[in-house]
């Protein structure tokens, strides 16, 4: 009978193991697998020679759009600021470079002033004062892109603003040009709905 005990003593032991073995595997936590997180819709869009085109045979009035500039700019210049004082009995002639700065936030709204045959010229303030945009084969077929002139490696060039020349920089990109002129879908669409052609007035 001893052998017999010895087994089902084994046995039982095995078994209370699995059991064991079993519920640890049950109660084990078990990872949630990951939910795709909403990607939030694209409330700007990029304003393209396409978009242009078909603004022009609905009869909307460009300059009734509303732009924004999709990276911020950084105009900058030098400023020489030479002057002769008197200390002490003595002429001093003191040396100096200030800087003068205007920054163009990422997406700040702009109007369309003056519409050419190769872009725009958008304003960012009141006063008349623009930007030229360019939209050519050359160098940006499909979108509207900051214009200047003796453009650098490092992605800066030299614009005209305010009677004074700057030199314009990216604060968000690596060069200037990448800038471009951005649209907002619902304000567009807005305008689109707005818009109706006249059905015409004939004669009896």
């Amino acid at each position: 009978m001893k052998p017999i005990t010895v087994f089902l003593s084994f046995f039982i032991f095995i078994m209370v193991s699995a059991c064991g073995t079993r519920k640890k595997t049950v109660a084990s936590p078990v990872s949630e697998p990951v939910r795709d997180i909403p990607v939030a819709k694209e409330e700007y869009t990029p304003f393209t020679r396409d978009l242009y085109t078909k603004l022009l045979s609905s009869q909307i009035d460009i300059k009734k759009v509303q732009f924004y500039i999709d990276q911020q700019l950084i105009l900058s210049r030098g400023i020489d600021n030479n002057a002769l004082e008197v200390s002490s009995g003595k002429i001093v002639f003191r040396n100096g470079k200030n800087t003068n700065e205007i920054i163009i936030p990422i997406y700040t709204a702009g109007k369309c002033e003056v519409v050419e045959s190769d872009g725009l010229r958008i304003s960012f303030e009141q006063g008349g004062k623009t930007f030229k945009f360019l939209n050519s084969r050359t160098y940006s077929p499909d979108n509207y892109i900051f214009s200047g002139a003796n453009w650098d490696d490092k992605g800066t060039c030299e614009v005209e603003y305010d009677n004074n020349k700057f030199r314009v920089s990216c604060g968000t990109c690596g060069s200037a040009a990448d800038a471009k002129l951005v649209v907002k879908v619902s304000e567009l669409n807005d305008i689109k709905n707005n818009s109706r052609p006249l059905p015409g007035n004939r004669v009896n």
